[in-house]
């Protein structure tokens, strides 16, 4: 933003009083116009400046590099710098309508500058238009030339990964004979779904190494450690129990990530090397880092699929070890249609490439209770690969708008009927496991399937427009799911917030790992219709988030971000009540320009407004168009969590706690 520099002019040496007056009210005003453009030009600078050099070539991460290159993250981070894209390469490139929109609005917003003086305005209003600012300026400007670091990454030492710290083995030895004399827990399910048999053996390798000590290896001992620690601080009832579990479970973080980031791009394509990748992808979505878990997830899909494990060829030739190898395969396929629909992109495994079922053994104790509830999951995957591909994909958006809606009819059809059979199916589990005494993280991980096919309903019928001439653009049904939802996630809520792990687990995996839609829904509602009770269940969302707010620094910035959200949906509903006010119509206004910057109000043009000639305003988005925005705005608003990017709210991001 250009700004200009206050100057005093006079034409008349003696004006009369009215006239002086008049001058000192019309200087004061462009003073204060002039003090207002200042301050945005200054955060517009300090943005441009700070954002695209938080990645610097000393702390680019370094996934997935060559065998040669394995020294340390150093290495890795110096192997970019002949990388082409520019770190202010957007992330949301490419997509015109999004482009255009934004750069629209921005011209409008200027304008609205010009016009409207701040100087009287209520400081909260001020704050929350400061924040929402750099909010708009943030989604633009995110970095698609890096990826998100590990926060406990360590440089490789020499000799590798043998030579980190591991946890005491005395304490390994005596905490997996308790974990078998006592009640399975996640660590257990753990290795039931990812086909791990005998994770004893594996240990005793990464601790009494007889020859090299492979990297899958150590990824699966350090991942099942760090899940077994984790689960062991959840169930102790004293904080000197819980206390004695900490450091190893920042052990367990550091050589787990340290050694995820070091992983080669050309591993063999084996059971083993599978079953690290994928425990890898868990761990990065426990936390909160998507974009890293469909990295791992990928390349784990890609070598199943190598392998043959989704094949019927392969099961005939290895009838024995079949199932092993179909279990982490079926995870793997769950795990990469949720993450395509959250990070909105096609998914690696494709449906018509697969030949096998998804049939999980119901022997043993563990088969029998969770059989029926993987074969759900896959079949809320499944829907959810689907959503993407016909709703929202690129391709899927190209379609007449009555083919689309028709479809999203169907998809919510069967997302209704999905959820009828699997709140059966959970229920029948829920009971078998409670029967069994496990964990109560494995609990939550089974009770938030409810949530999770909320949230994928309440994005299907997003798809749905409103009937003509409702004063909002979301159906009722669309409208309907996401307040279930809301509710849903507060009763969760109120079962695992007296434990941090607990909390940070259902967090994660509930609201960050899908696309939790509702909140955005209802958002866009309030702003349209002015909603009190909306209003009031978004600010309970968002209170609900501050508990968790130390686990990570994603949840933190969620937090953050949410709060935000919610208090510019109060301030705006009161700037519209109070449209009589002009200062306030102003603010409302302005408000409005942000919102669809980041695709969460639709564009609205007056058809009396007039352009200069050869200038052509942003059209008036059709449903599609919105949707397009609106989703987009959803995964970069997202998007923000796994970067480190500065307080939109004024302050510092402090992270009171690490895990």
């Amino acid at each position: 933003m250009t700004t200009k520099p206050y100057h005093m002019e006079t034409t008349d040496q003696n004006p009369e009083p009215a006239s002086v007056a008049a001058s000192i009210s019309d200087k004061t005003a462009k003073r204060a116009i002039d003090l207002i453009q200042i301050r945005l030009g200054s955060i517009e600078s300090a943005l441009r400046d700070l954002t695209p050099n938080r990645l610097t070539p000393n702390n680019v991460p370094c996934f997935l590099h060559t065998p040669q290159h394995i020294s340390g993250c150093g290495t890795a981070a110096a192997s970019t710098t002949g990388y082409s894209s520019s770190d202010d390469e957007s992330a949301v490139e490419g997509d015109s309508v999004l482009a255009e929109q934004t750069n629209y609005a921005s011209e409008i917003l200027k304008d609205a500058v010009d016009r409207a003086s701040l100087q009287d305005v209520n400081p909260k209003i001020s704050e929350a238009l400061e924040s929402l600012r750099r909010l708009a300026q943030l989604q633009s400007l995110q970095s698609i030339s890096h990826g998100p670091r590990f926060p406990h990454q360590q440089r490789l030492p020499p000799g590798g990964l043998s030579q980190l710290q591991m946890p005491p083995v005395d304490t390994v030895i005596s905490l997996l004979k308790h974990v078998k004399a006592s009640p399975p827990g996640v660590f257990t399910f753990m290795c039931h779904f990812v086909g791990i048999h005998d994770f004893d053996a594996l240990c005793s390798v990464a601790y009494f190494p007889s020859h090299h000590l492979t990297d899958s290896t150590f990824i699966i001992v350090n991942a099942g450690l760090y899940y077994l620690f984790l689960e062991q601080h959840t169930s102790a009832s004293d904080k000197a129990s819980k206390d004695e579990f900490e450091p190893f479970i920042h052990l367990c973080r550091i050589n787990l990530e340290t050694a995820l980031a070091n992983v080669s791009l050309f591993m063999s394509a084996r059971l083993e090397t599978i079953q690290a990748l994928f425990l890898g992808s868990l761990y990065a979505i426990d936390v909160s880092r998507p974009s890293v878990a469909w990295l791992l997830n990928s390349a784990a899909a890609q070598m199943c699929q190598t392998a043959g494990f989704h094949r019927t060829e392969h099961q005939l030739r290895d009838p024995l070890g079949s199932s092993t190898k179909a279990a982490p395969f079926w995870h793997i396929y769950t795990l990469d249609k949720t993450l395509g629909l959250r990070l909105g992109r096609a998914s690696v495994i494709q449906d018509w490439d697969i030949s096998i079922l998804p049939i999980f053994s119901s022997q043993g104790l563990l088969g029998a209770t969770t059989a029926d509830v993987e074969r759900a999951w896959v079949q809320t995957a499944k829907l959810q690969g689907r959503v993407y591909q016909e709703l929202y994909s690129p391709a899927a958006l190209q379609r007449p708008h009555d083919e689309l809606i028709q479809t999203a009819l169907l998809l919510a059809g069967e997302c209704r009927q999905l959820a009828t059979e699997a709140t059966q199916t959970r229920a029948k589990a829920l009971a078998s496991l409670e029967k069994l005494g496990v964990s109560p993280l494995v609990d939550i991980h089974i009770k938030s399937d409810e949530l999770q096919l909320l949230s994928t309903m309440t994005l299907i019928y997003r798809a749905v427009p409103a009937p003509e001439g409702s004063p909002s653009r979301f159906c009722d049904e669309c409208l309907g799911t996401a307040r279930r939802a809301m509710e849903m996630h507060l009763a969760c809520v109120e079962l695992i917030k007296h434990d941090a792990y607990a909390k940070a687990t259902y967090f994660h995996w509930s609201l960050v790992l899908t696309p939790f839609s509702s909140f955005y829904v209802l958002f866009c509602h309030i702003i349209e219709s002015l909603s009190a009770d909306d209003l009031k269940l978004l600010h309970d969302f968002s209170i609900s988030i501050q508990l968790a707010d130390n686990s990570s620094q994603a949840m933190q910035r969620l937090w953050r971000l949410c709060l935000l959200m919610s208090n510019i949906a109060s301030l705006y509903v009161e700037a519209k009540l109070q449209q009589q006010d002009q200062d306030m119509g102003s603010i409302g206004d302005e408000i409005d320009l942000y919102l669809t910057q980041l695709g969460l109000k639709q564009e609205e043009l007056s058809m009396t407004t007039t352009f200069a000639e050869g200038s052509m305003p942003f059209p008036k988005s059709s449903q599609v168009n919105q949707m397009q925005d609106w989703a987009i705005g959803d995964r970069n608003m997202l998007g923000l969590l796994e970067h480190d990017i500065p307080q939109i709210s004024g302050n510092e991001w402090p992270w009171r706690g690490q895990m």
